[in-house]
């Protein structure tokens, strides 16, 4: 597996008003996709707020981006202390949801929970980043260190992508650069 850095941060205005103000900065729309994902966990895991390090340190997707692909995704993060999120992933292009899904269950892996979200990609010819509509949560923005389109990269520490992320001004919450949505639906969906 190889390594990914990747800083995602809680927008504090709407969706469609963070587009807005992208646009006017001189970004525009590079792809624009539904991403659906099926969070699995071992069965014995315990799913709670408590066990959230367990849960998220290792599980599968069932990612389907809408209308293009399918893939299991198996990943690995690591929270260090100071928040950042070292992530690993490996992906396996599959045909059916369905079949995907009764395979894991077959192999002893449970649902948590789904989340689907709108995405835009939007790119300056200098930077990409993505927007976030996540369903029933909120609104998110994400920078990956590397590049979907273009050539270069969005820095090579996370410290140099934080600071191109600052340089655009967005109206962001900048008091935590590793929000993880994964987590925010998990309290949706277990906090009593």
């Amino acid at each position: 597996m190889k390594e990914e850095l990747e800083i995602c941060v809680r927008s504090l205005v709407t969706f469609n008003e963070l587009y807005d103000d992208m646009i006017k900065k001189g970004f525009h729309e590079q792809e624009n996709f539904i991403l659906n994902d099926i969070y699995l966990v071992k069965d014995d895991m315990e799913v709670s707020l408590e066990n959230e390090k367990a849960i998220f340190s290792n599980y599968v997707l069932i990612r389907e981006t809408v209308g293009k692909r399918k893939m299991l995704v198996l990943k690995h993060k690591e929270v260090k202390e100071n928040g950042e999120v070292k992530q690993e992933s490996i992906k396996c292009p599959i045909t059916d949801i369905d079949k995907a899904y009764d395979f894991m269950k077959v192999l002893g892996y449970k649902k948590i929970f789904e989340i689907s979200d709108h995405n835009i990609l939007m790119s300056n010819g200098k930077n990409e980043i993505y927007i976030q509509d996540v369903k029933g949560i909120g609104t998110y923005v994400e920078m990956e260190q590397k590049n979907l389109l273009l050539e270069n990269n969005n820095g090579n520490t996370i410290e140099e992508m934080k600071s191109i992320l600052k340089e655009y001004n967005l109206k962001i919450d900048t008091n935590d650069y590793f929000v993880r949505k994964a987590y925010d639906a998990l309290k949706l969906y277990y906090e009593k």
